[in-house]
């Protein structure tokens, strides 16, 4: 009885091809980097908060380049940019290191788990998103129940014991607090707007009991500058849409001023502003979930 024999079928290039890209895999410490680069626009800035050198970031998003047969970065003697691929790896390479930490967090229940509470002030919500974002990587399971206040209120939890972590813009006489980030404030109005030329000054500030209030006006008044206060209030939603309607001026952070506003130049002949402190207290032992909340920050802001 004759059986008949099937010749086994010939491997393509193509198949190769195939079985090839089947065969790659992206090395998260290399994702790790991307992320920080595409995050800080800068292979400096990455190189720092990642602890390593500049050249090591620069090889290894050559690495992931090669590896993924794409142009993912745009480089300018200024900064880096994404190209649209690189946009669009982002994404995968954010949701591929939050299962990893998510993973490695789930198995780890004792420090990794629990949660963290943290009084925040209206002023230090600017950095609120990125700094969740981070602690979320690090520490998925740990739950974060976060309230807004003033900087006294915040502090005056953490006295009581209600709160874990205060993240304040000003001391209010504590002591013990950890200076994280500085930043210059600027005089801020709206960009299709000049309320700065309007004479007496057109002012929009924080209520009293604000040091950065107060220091603007004794600022005003010890370069002679007339002013008058036509908005006031305890967040700074309310003070940014008093100045984008136009009719006053402000203070923020620098890196708080979004795309209907714009930072007052040296024309306008505005006193010089102080720094704006980023602080941060802690009860004396923190437990797991709120060490590794400073952890975070740590990272972030230094």
């Amino acid at each position: 009885m004759k059986t008949d024999v099937k010749a086994a079928p010939q491997r393509t290039a193509s198949d190769a091809d195939g079985l090839g890209a089947s065969l790659r895999s992206l090395d998260l410490d290399v994702l790790r980097a991307f992320v920080m680069v595409a995050e800080t626009r800068s292979f400096t800035r990455a190189a720092e908060r990642l602890n390593r050198g500049q050249s090591a970031v620069s090889m290894q998003m050559k690495r992931l380049e090669e590896l993924t047969g794409c142009h993912i970065l745009s480089r300018t003697r200024r900064r880096v940019d994404l190209t649209a691929d690189g946009a669009h790896l982002l994404s995968y390479a954010r949701r591929l290191l939050r299962l990893n930490d998510e993973a490695l967090g789930s198995l780890d229940r004792g420090a990794r788990t629990g949660k963290v509470r943290v009084g925040v002030t209206d002023t230090s919500m600017i950095y609120v998103s990125r700094i969740l974002r981070a602690f979320a990587e690090r520490c998925p399971l740990v739950q974060v129940e976060m309230t807004c206040g003033r900087s006294w209120e915040a502090l005056a939890d953490l006295d009581e014991g209600k709160i874990d972590l205060a993240l304040v813009t000003q001391p209010c006489g504590h002591e013990g607090g950890r200076l994280l980030w500085r930043e210059p404030l600027v005089w801020v109005a709206a960009a299709d707007a000049e309320a700065e030329a309007r004479e007496p000054l057109p002012l929009a500030l924080f209520a009293p009991g604000c040091v950065y209030r107060d220091a603007v006006l004794q600022k005003l008044e010890a370069a002679g500058r007339e002013y008058r206060l036509v908005y006031s209030s305890a967040n700074s939603l309310g003070l940014s849409a008093a100045v984008t309607a136009g009719i006053a001026v402000t203070i923020m952070p620098a890196s708080a001023v979004g795309p209907a506003l714009r930072i007052v130049g040296e024309a306008a002949d505005l006193p010089e502003l102080p720094q704006l402190d980023l602080l941060l207290y802690s009860r004396e032992s923190p437990a797991a979930g709120p060490g590794a909340f400073v952890d975070t920050l740590t990272d972030l802001f230094t």
